[in-house]
């Protein structure tokens, strides 16, 4: 199993992140986990390998919070990473039957989103058929659209979804995780506390990033309860 986020490989990643758009940060996060360029594989793939990084660096459970859509009320849930992973569905080897015909039809993936950024919605699924399945344009009309109705299930199958239920009003609703913002907001909120522990150890005692970074978590917690005034 790879190693998760280091705290030099936690501030890379939010550094490389910031001010990027959500799709690119999915990237630098598994750039940054060491599992190389990642925009060319299947969406599920690419979240199945952003749910093991983060497991590697915050551990198997995540908590998030949803607002319910009938009364707007927050609601926790509790994940687990692998049956989150579990749950996604990437698309079957082999051509796509429309009718008689077998059509190739490629797995969306980041770099195709990033492609399609700007594109009006309307014209949206003709362009990503064009772009996953070329042999389209030989197809009739209604071929084409089946391709695009094809396209657009394996998308949301792709996506990861939970079961709520509300238990103010006791609404029931499928709300999607979107497995990159949350292990984003997490490296975060990871880095910024790594930043101001870096400060105080610095104003402390003097010592650089890389000194206060190569600490064990043991080690550094124990020299900011001094810095800080603690025992």
């Amino acid at each position: 199993m790879r190693a998760g986020l280091n705290p030099e490989a936690m501030l890379m990643a939010w550094e490389a992140g910031l001010g990027r758009a959500p799709l690119d940060r999915a990237l630098v996060l598994l750039w940054a986990g060491g599992y190389g360029d990642a925009a060319d594989l299947a969406l599920a793939e690419r979240d199945r390998l952003l749910l093991a990084l983060r497991r590697a660096t915050f551990g198997p459970v995540l908590d998030c919070v949803a607002a319910c859509p009938d009364c707007g009320a927050d609601v926790e849930v509790t994940l687990e990473a692998d049956a989150v992973a579990g749950a996604l569905e990437a698309p079957g080897p082999g051509p796509l039957r429309i009718g008689s015909r077998a059509v190739a039809l490629a797995p969306l993936t980041s770099r195709d989103l990033a492609a399609a950024r700007g594109v009006a919605p309307g014209a949206l699924p003709g362009f990503l058929r064009a772009r996953l399945a070329p042999e389209s344009d030989a197809l009739s009309e209604a071929e084409a659209r089946a391709i695009e109705a094809e396209i657009e299930a394996r998308a949301a199958a792709a996506e990861a979804r939970c079961l709520l239920t509300c238990p103010d009003c006791g609404a029931d609703w499928r709300e999607s995780v979107d497995i990159a913002a949350h292990l984003w907001a997490e490296v975060e909120a990871a880095a910024l506390r790594l930043l101001a522990e870096v400060a105080d150890l610095a104003r402390a005692f003097g010592w650089r990033e890389q000194d206060v970074l190569a600490l064990s978590p043991a080690r550094r917690a124990a020299y900011l309860r001094l810095a800080r005034g603690g025992t």
